[in-house]
């Protein structure tokens, strides 16, 4: 199976993603982005920074499984990250893009993942973004929890032990069926 967490930016799931990966062997698909590198991340490991215009022509050469423009960027999923997965593979994507995947095939499973707003935004103005901004990524949070009835399990991440303990769980299940 192929486990897709979404939820609006700030909630975790790297964080997340990364405390799972330690405690079972999950591939974890990089995904592409046009956005600038922030401090602490590295290309290729946290994502695979290309310009707006590298963007566009991967798009273009039907690179992509999923994209999306989010907020001022673009996000995808090459082809060849699901396809040379194997069976243990974790995707961080946008809303849309998580979706589009799970209405496509019955083997992603989809874990929604959020947090209270004011813990969403205490997070984004700890990640130094301006008040414009985070009002534009509230207002996008709203958008994207109209969506949480599209995933399989929703994780409300209060305290990241009990949220990583609770989705291993839901693995280990899907796992013994």
């Amino acid at each position: 199976m192929i486990y897709i967490f979404s939820g609006p930016s700030g909630v975790g799931k790297s964080t997340i993603i990364d405390a799972i990966r330690q405690k079972r062997d999950f591939q974890f698909s990089v995904s592409y982005t046009s956005r600038n590198i922030r401090e602490g991340e590295y290309h290729g490991e946290d994502y695979n920074f290309v310009s707006k215009d590298e963007f566009l022509k991967l798009i273009e050469d039907d690179f992509f499984i999923e994209y999306e423009k989010y907020g001022r960027n673009y996000y995808g999923t090459s082809k060849n990250a699901v396809t040379d997965s194997g069976n243990s593979l974790i995707l961080d994507l946008e809303v849309n893009g998580a979706t589009k995947l799970l209405a496509s095939n019955d083997s992603f499973i989809g874990i929604f993942i959020d947090i209270e707003d004011d813990e969403l935004i205490k997070r984004l103005k700890n990640r130094g973004h301006d008040d414009a901004f985070i009002d534009e990524r509230m207002r996008l949070a709203e958008y994207q929890r109209s969506f949480v009835e599209k995933f399989h399990y929703k994780i409300q991440n209060k305290d990241i032990n009990t949220t990583v303990n609770e989705i291993l769980d839901i693995i280990y299940s899907l796992e013994e069926r």
